[in-house]
């Protein structure tokens, strides 16, 4: 099985990160598929943003969940990327004209708003898109997990990082197989860090039942060694020139 190519935010190497502009350039380059990040506005409409305020992509300063769609449309969120100069903070509705037949949708659920869950949920229902093309993320266990049983038929990634203590990574590969049985979940979406997972690591966890997908890896030296090590899935800025100059697995 070859690893599949996600494009993290769109392909925001070259477009603005989340907008339509990104996700339209990752459906035109066919990637495996499209990495987003929800939030609910104040007026209970799903966006898809990284941050939880404008501050860092756009040309005014407001707070996601404290403004209302129509304020968020007044932003402009282009950010550096002076060939698409008017973007908007889209809603996540608007985003599935490009995800197209068969490509997958990461959605990350961010932190900390269990209401995210059925809203969610309903913009999922209305697309009519297959419940096979999406996938749920969230560091958040609680979204995670409330995701699972909401939508027991939605494949759910658990977002983690790594932490050392006493010189010892966690979690080792026992205590990731754990945490996803707990929460129900179909695998993980872990940070590249060579320094926890080798192939051991992922055949361990994949072993278990587990998909294997890791984020955000940029570097064509780094992506080669995990599609060694047998990943399931690399989300990458540069989806595409990385698929492109890499040997299927």
């Amino acid at each position: 099985m070859n690893v599949k190519w996600i494009s993290h935010r769109g392909e925001s190497a070259d477009a603005p990160e989340n907008t339509l502009a990104a996700f339209k350039l990752s459906l035109e380059r066919k990637t495996d598929g499209m990495e987003c990040d929800v939030h609910l506005t104040k007026d209970h409409v799903v966006v898809t943003a990284h941050d939880y305020n404008t501050a860092r992509m756009g040309d005014l300063v407001k707070r996601i969940d404290q403004s209302t769609f129509a304020e968020l449309a007044e932003v402009n969120v282009s950010g550096s990327k002076i060939n698409f100069p008017k973007e908007r903070i889209p809603t996540f509705a608007s985003t599935f004209q490009f995800l197209g037949k068969d490509r997958e949708y990461y959605v990350e659920l961010k932190s900390g708003c269990p209401a995210l869950v059925p809203a969610v949920q309903k913009v999922l229902a209305e697309s009519g898109v297959p419940c096979r093309q999406i996938v749920i993320i969230s560091f958040d266990k609680e979204l995670l997990a409330l995701s699972k049983k909401s939508m027991p038929e939605v494949r759910t990634l658990w977002l983690t990082g790594f932490s050392r203590e006493n010189g010892k990574a966690h979690p080792d590969a026992d205590e990731l197989i754990a945490t996803l049985r707990e929460l129900d979940a179909d695998g993980v979406d872990a940070f590249c860090d060579e320094d926890v997972i080798d192939a051991e690591y992922v055949r361990k966890v994949r072993g278990a039942g587990f998909l294997f997908a890791v984020w955000t890896v940029n570097h064509p030296g780094q992506a080669r060694r995990f599609i060694e090590m047998g990943v399931d899935s690399i989300t990458s800025d540069c989806a595409a020139a990385l698929r492109d100059i890499l040997p299927p697995r």
